[in-house]
């Protein structure tokens, strides 16, 4: 305990500057295996994933910015994991390919100058957002990697699927139901994806049990930053 406590101690004075009036601090929000997140790593996140849903970028409310941080702790987690088994690192090419198709689909013939501002509206940088997209690629495929090759679908499962699923959803919006062969792979792709996910829950709540994670209480640094973010809501910095 009491080497926790120093270590704690230890991190707060590298983190925590002489502070000038009107200087904003950026604050540990959880401890992570012993590496600190921040607020403004953690409003980062919420501004990446505004923009890659297209949502604009507006302040959320508490229980929001709290599975924000929930999930950025989980993305740390599948990172660490990643550098321990030195998976590939995503390459330039696709990463440039991935942010065209995002830049394609947000903002649609806008001129570099435009994407730029439009960016600065969500409080980010080309880099932020190439770094983003690189380890969430990365992500992905150690993800695929990792749990497809274990996946195996129950006699019958596709079948199931498209009778159950597929059949009732087209009906509704009042197409007629394609004939199962025509999209067999798709749907066994959704239930492989879905088993996937599956697998990576299971996996990620032992990730957990087995780190130390600290989080905060309601009235603690995630507070505070939620206060912030509503103050400003393109970000903190």
């Amino acid at each position: 305990m009491k080497r926790r406590l120093q270590l704690v101690l230890v991190l707060f004075a590298v983190i925590v500057p002489s502070v000038r009036a009107g200087e904003t601090i950026d604050r540990i929000v959880a401890v992570v295996n012993g590496k600190p997140v921040m607020e403004s790593e953690m409003v980062e996140a919420l501004r990446l994933e505004q923009i890659l849903a297209n949502n604009p970028p507006q302040a959320v409310s508490g229980d929001d910015l709290r599975a924000v941080l929930g999930r950025l702790v989980d993305q740390l987690l599948l990172s660490q994991q990643m550098d321990s088994a030195h998976f590939q690192q995503t390459s330039q090419q696709e990463v440039q390919a991935r942010i065209t198709e995002l830049r394609t689909k947000i903002a649609p013939s806008s001129t570099d100058d435009v994407w730029r501002s439009l960016l600065l509206a969500y409080d980010l940088s080309e880099g932020d957002l190439a770094e983003h997209i690189a380890e969430q690629l990365r992500t992905v495929r150690f993800i695929d990697a990792r749990f497809r090759p274990s996946v195996r679908l129950e006699p019958g499962a596709v079948e199931s699927y498209y009778q159950t699923q597929l059949v009732p959803k087209m009906k509704q919006a009042g197409a007629q139901p394609v004939p199962i062969a025509n999209v067999e792979s798709k749907i066994r792709e959704i239930l492989v994806q879905q088993r996937m996910n599956d697998q990576l829950d299971i996996w990620l709540k032992a990730l957990r049990a087995q780190a130390e994670i600290r989080m905060p209480t309601s009235a603690s640094a995630l507070g505070k930053a939620e206060a912030v973010a509503h103050a400003h809501p393109a970000g903190v910095r």
